[in-house]
């Protein structure tokens, strides 16, 4: 990734090297190379692993415009971007990682730079539905799923998409591929707005309850929210712009003694069973085994 973001302006690559050097989980460029060598694909194939890194490039993209809009702290345990430098620059640098991972797709086949386009404007589209349900009570399970559906999920059905496509499967494998990605992607995030709530801060490199404070429609306060006992509390707090830390602290507490995270967790644990199930068209391979162990790995982890 880093050679596909060389820049004469140093100031311009200090930034994202910054944000390459951050870390993260890599689970688009994983999803894509692996789909890739599940279906067949050649080993080392330079256009396959261009892709994953043309993702996992876009997804920082996305990061740093994100912990902007969200006037976010901490990403992957370090200061935001913006919080860095300044946020004139990180939007900046922000458009030029987007303009060089597309750079790095448009090497590839249209229908790769088809896949990004149709989780791009699914990406935009969820935020602007997201922006609307914050700080909002009414806010449904339902609207919840088609937030992270096109915000987290959708991108990672490209990934795999695209590896798929470049081993030459066929329709219906890709789009089994993709479905076995939508609901990866839809557990992921399940399990990422638990952590909100109960994760380690030490792990997860970001301080709990941002979420809340942000007034961000999460499954765990949805389904806190209609708690018989808490609900009422949980929704006077939700609906504030400008919830202070006691009261994060103070609803977080009340969140654990109700079943909201348990009813999370096994939320996706239903998706990333169904997402396994996806797999069934595959021929048995260590490549396909390494789709399940990861499937189960988004819902297992603590970070």
């Amino acid at each position: 990734m880093a050679k596909a973001l060389q820049s004469n302006e140093p100031k311009l690559k200090e930034m994202c090297e910054y944000m390459v050097a951050t870390g993260g989980k890599k689970i688009r460029p994983a999803v894509c190379i692996l789909s890739h060598l599940a279906c067949g694909g050649a080993r080392n194939k330079r256009e396959v692993i261009n892709v994953g890194a043309a993702f996992e490039i876009i997804h920082s993209a996305t990061l740093i415009h994100d912990d902007i809009n969200d006037q976010g702290e901490l990403r992957r345990g370090r200061k935001a971007l913006y919080r860095q430098y300044s946020i004139s620059r990180s939007i900046i640098t922000g458009d030029f990682m987007f303009a060089m991972g597309f750079r790095l797709l448009g090497r590839s086949s249209s229908a790769i730079v088809d896949f990004v386009v149709e989780a791009s404007a699914a990406m935009g589209e969820s935020e602007f539905i997201q922006k609307d349900f914050e700080h909002t009570p009414r806010v449904t399970e339902a609207d919840y799923i088609e937030i992270i559906r096109g915000k987290t999920a959708m991108p990672i059905v490209a990934a795999a998409k695209s590896g798929a496509y470049l081993s030459g499967a066929d329709h219906d494998t890709i789009e089994a591929i993709g479905d076995y990605a939508l609901d990866v992607g839809l557990a992921f995030q399940i399990i990422d707005d638990t952590l909100d709530i109960v994760g380690d801060t030490e792990k997860t490199g970001k301080r709990i309850g941002v979420d809340l404070i942000e007034g961000k429609p999460t499954l765990p306060v949805i389904y806190a929210m209609r708690h018989p006992v808490y609900g009422d509390r949980i929704r006077s707090v939700f609906s504030r712009d400008g919830t202070s830390q006691d009261d994060v602290e103070e609803v977080i507490g009340l969140m654990k003694k109700t079943d909201a995270v348990e009813r999370c967790r096994e939320k996706a644990y239903g998706y990333a069973d169904r997402a396994i199930s996806y797999l069934s068209v595959l021929e048995d391979s260590v490549y396909k085994d390494a789709l399940v162990d990861l499937a189960n790995y988004v819902v297992r982890r603590d970070r």
